[in-house]
C-alpha cells in the first residue's frame, strides 16, 4: 500500500560494511539489497565508472535548496537534538527491514525521526521534477490552448499577450493530489509555489501561484505535516543577535500562508471507493472539475508488490475513469529491477516477473474494453505520455548544509496527460494479460 516510508528505500541505509567472506552464500539477499542502498543513496556508479561529480548549481538554485533542508532541520530541531537520536534512529532501521511498520510509525517521535533523516534528499529531488514540468503545470493553472497562443503571441514581440500572460499567472490554484505523500511531497510542492518562476528574481508584479496539495497515505502523518506547513508559511526563527537587515529580509518561503492549502487523509488507496477517489480528484468543484496533478512518487511499486497486480491495476482504471481531462500523472519510481512485481505461485525463482513501468503502461496506454463505451453526456479520458525516464541521478551539491550526511539518490520517471478519447476499441485478450490482471 502506499506509505510516505517508501519515499526512501525498505531498508533504510546504513554504514556500508562487507559481510564476511565465509558468510557470503548465505546473505546473498542482503548483499543485494545493500547493493540499492548505494546505487539509490549513496551515488554508486557502475563498476569502473568515474567518481560522481557533485553537480555544480547557481547561487539562487543554492539558496533555494539549502532552504527546503533549514525547513526540515529547523521543523526538526528538538529530534535531531536527542540523545539518543542515533539510538532511535536504529530503531526505525530494525523496524523497516523487518517490514513492522505499525512499530517503525506508531510513534510521533519515530515518524519525526524518519522524516528528519529519509526526506530531505527526496524532497529536493521532488523539487527539482516538479521544477523540470513547470511548463505543463502552467496548463493546468490557465486555460492551456489560450496560453500557447499568448506565449505564441510574445515570441512575435506582442506586449500585450505578455502583459496577459503575467495577469493570468494564477487564475485558479494549482491542484496536487499525492498517493503515498507525506513530508517529502509538501516541501516539494510548497518550493514549487516559492516563486512564480522558482527563483528569487521572479518578476513582482506576476501574480504567485495558490497550491491545494491533498496528501493521501497508510501512515499516520497528519501532524508531522502540520508542523511541515506551518514551517514553509512562517519566518524561520533568526537569532537574537541577527542584524535589522536580516531580520527586515527574514521571509517564509510560502507567504501569504493563505497560498498553500493542504489536508491529509490517512487510507490505503487500493481501498478506496470510486466516490472517495473522485472525491480525491475533483476537489470540491464536482460539477466542473478542473485539472489537477496526480502524483504516485516512490509509491507505485509499493502499490504493486504490496497490493498485487490486480487491485492495482483496477486502481490505476478508477483513477483514468474519474480523473477530469487536462490533468497529469507523475510517477518517480526506483530504477530498473528495482521496480518489479512478481506473478505466479512458488518461490520468487518460479514466479514471472514484470517491470512497474511495463505494468503501468499496459494500464494506462491501453484501451480499456472493461468501461463503458464514451457518451457525448460523459466524456472520458485516456492517457497519452508525455515524458519518460528509465534512469535519472539526483546528487547533493557539496555546498549544500545538513546535520548529517545525506545521500544521492537515482530514480526512473514517467509523465502522462489526460485526454479525451472519442471511441472506444477493443482490445484483445493475450495470456500474458490475463496473467497480469489476476496477479
Amino acid at each position: 500500500m502506499a506509505r510516505e516510508h517508501n519515499k526512501l528505500p525498505d531498508r533504510a541505509p546504513a554504514a556500508k560494511k562487507a559481510p564476511p567472506k565465509s558468510k557470503k552464500p548465505q546473505n546473498k539477499p542482503k548483499k543485494s539489497s545493500n547493493k540499492r542502498e548505494e546505487e539509490e543513496n549513496s551515488g554508486s556508479e557502475a563498476p569502473g565508472a568515474a567518481p560522481a561529480k557533485p553537480p555544480k548549481l547557481s547561487p539562487a538554485e543554492l539558496k533555494q535548496e539549502q532552504a527546503l533542508l533549514d525547513i526540515f532541520s529547523d521543523t526538526f530541531a528538538d529530534v535531531l537534538g536527542l540523545d539518543n537520536f542515533t539510538s532511535v534512529l536504529q530503531e526505525v532501521k530494525s523496524a523497516l527491514y523487518n517490514r513492522d511498520f505499525e512499530k517503525a510509525f506508531g510513534s510521533e517521535q519515530y515518524l519525526e525521526v524518519y522524516a528528519a533523516r529519509w526526506s530531505p534528499t527526496r524532497a529536493l529531488c521532488y523539487a527539482k521534477v516538479l521544477g523540470g514540468i513547470r511548463d505543463q503545470l502552467e496548463d493546468l493553472v490557465v486555460d492551456g490552448d489560450r496560453r500557447r497562443r499568448l506565449r505564441a503571441a510574445r515570441a512575435d514581440g506582442d506586449a500585450d499577450a505578455d502583459a496577459a500572460l503575467t495577469k493570468e499567472a494564477s487564475r485558479q490554484p494549482l491542484r496536487m493530489l499525492s498517493i503515498g505523500g507525506g513530508a517529502a511531497e509538501i516541501v516539494a510542492f510548497a518550493s514549487l509555489l516559492r516563486h512564480t518562476d522558482g527563483s528569487d528574481n521572479a518578476d513582482e508584479s506576476t501574480e504567485p501561484l495558490v497550491g491545494d496539495l491533498h496528501l493521501v497515505d497508510t501512515g499516520p502523518w497528519g501532524q508531522v505535516v502540520t508542523k511541515l506547513q506551518k514551517s514553509l508559511t512562517t519566518p524561520p526563527r533568526l537569532s537574537s543577535h541577527a542584524s535589522p537587515q536580516a531580520h527586515q529580509a527574514n521571509r517564509a518561503l510560502v507567504e501569504p500562508a493563505t497560498r498553500l492549502s493542504c489536508n491529509f487523509t490517512q487510507q490505503d488507496a487500493l481501498s478506496m471507493t470510486p466516490e472517495q477517489l473522485t472525491e480525491a480528484v475533483r476537489g470540491k468543484d464536482q460539477e466542473k472539475p478542473g485539472p489537477v496533478l496526480v502524483t504516485l512518487l516512490f509509491t507505485l511499486n509499493e502499490l504493486y508488490t504490496g497490493g498485487g497486480i490486480a487491485r492495482t491495476t483496477a486502481f490505476l482504471r478508477m483513477l483514468t475513469a474519474c480523473v477530469p481531462e487536462g490533468s497529469l500523472l507523475l510517477v518517480v519510481d526506483s530504477p530498473g529491477s528495482y521496480s518489479e512485481a512478481a506473478v505466479g505461485k512458488g518461490d520468487d525463482a518460479q514466479k514471472k516477473k514484470y517491470p512497474m513501468q511495463w505494468l503501468m503502461d499496459h494500464t494506462l496506454l491501453t484501451v480499456d474494453k472493461k468501461q463503458p463505451a464514451t457518451t457525448s453526456t460523459s466524456p472520458r479520458c485516456r492517457w497519452e505520455k508525455l515524458e519518460s525516464h528509465d534512469s535519472i541521478w539526483f546528487r547533493m551539491a557539496a555546498e549544500l548544509r545538513y546535520p548529517f550526511q545525506l545521500e544521492n539518490m537515482r530514480y526512473q520517471m514517467h509523465l502522462y496527460k489526460a485526454v479525451i478519447t472519442t471511441t472506444t476499441t477493443t482490445t484483445s485478450t493475450s495470456k500474458e494479460e490475463n496473467d497480469t490482471t489476476t496477479g
